[in-house]
């Protein structure tokens, strides 16, 4: 397991990808809120906080996240080297988390420069320092679980074809569906249920710094669920 994380993440860096994927997320987040002029400027609006990021925070990684898990598994398929992989003593389980925790591993590395904008948010308020480090904090956290989802809904898209594009498009649709479109169902049938079903709804809630024990299991079970899916589908394959 621990050979297959190191493989994903060599092989990630040592291409251009790697290294595109942690530039693309910090160049769109900070052309946003830093320099592009509109409502999410923090500049402009005079904002002592980081809420305009944390709002477009899962448009991007609606993009970035199936773009680093879409060759995750049908890379493997469409090289051929899926066969040598599944032939190993290690368990189709161990496989899927060993490239999850990479993609994992990528995007939190993706995300890592934007602790620049804290320490200049902490620059611009006043009085020096007047910020809400326990609600930043809140939102890094949901940040983080959006992360596990959405990898976790990308690898299990990078199971179902060995084209990576369908894999990307795929994984983008379903992370949209997930993210937005229960939401808007819920909100439209005026269904609680189909809402709360929803990732932004979670997502939203913990970025209020509001850190319930329900949220959590919310993102837990649906890595879990998505994972398992993946391993399912990669079983079938093998028999």
């Amino acid at each position: 397991m621990k050979a297959i994380f190191i493989k994903e993440i060599k092989q990630f860096f040592n291409s251009i990808e790697g290294y595109l994927a942690i530039g693309f997320f910090f160049t769109i987040s900070s052309l946003l809120i830093w320099l592009i002029p509109s409502e999410l400027n923090i500049l402009i609006n005079k904002q002592a906080n980081l809420l305009p990021f944390f709002l477009i925070t899962p448009w991007i990684l609606l993009i970035l996240i199936p773009a680093i898990t879409m060759k995750m598994i049908s890379a493997e398929s469409l090289q051929k080297t899926n066969i040598l992989l599944f032939t190993k003593p290690i368990s189709t389980w161990n496989i899927i988390n060993a490239k999850y925790l990479a993609s994992v591993t990528i995007s939190l590395l993706s995300i890592l420069p934007t602790i620049t904008y804290v320490f200049s948010i902490w620059t611009l308020s006043e009085p020096r320092g007047n910020i809400d480090f326990g609600e930043m904090t809140g939102s890094y956290i949901g940040v983080f679980l959006l992360i596990i989802a959405y990898n976790s809904i990308g690898i299990f898209a990078s199971t179902i074809s060995k084209n990576t594009v369908i894999c990307f498009i795929l994984s983008i649709l379903l992370i949209l569906f997930i993210t937005f479109g229960l939401n808007y169902l819920g909100l439209n049938l005026n269904n609680t249920l189909i809402k709360n079903l929803s990732i932004i709804h979670h997502y939203e809630s913990i970025s209020r710094g509001v850190l319930d024990i329900k949220n959590i299991i919310y993102f837990t079970s649906v890595t879990i669920i998505f994972l398992h899916l993946s391993s399912i589908t990669i079983n079938k394959y093998k028999s």
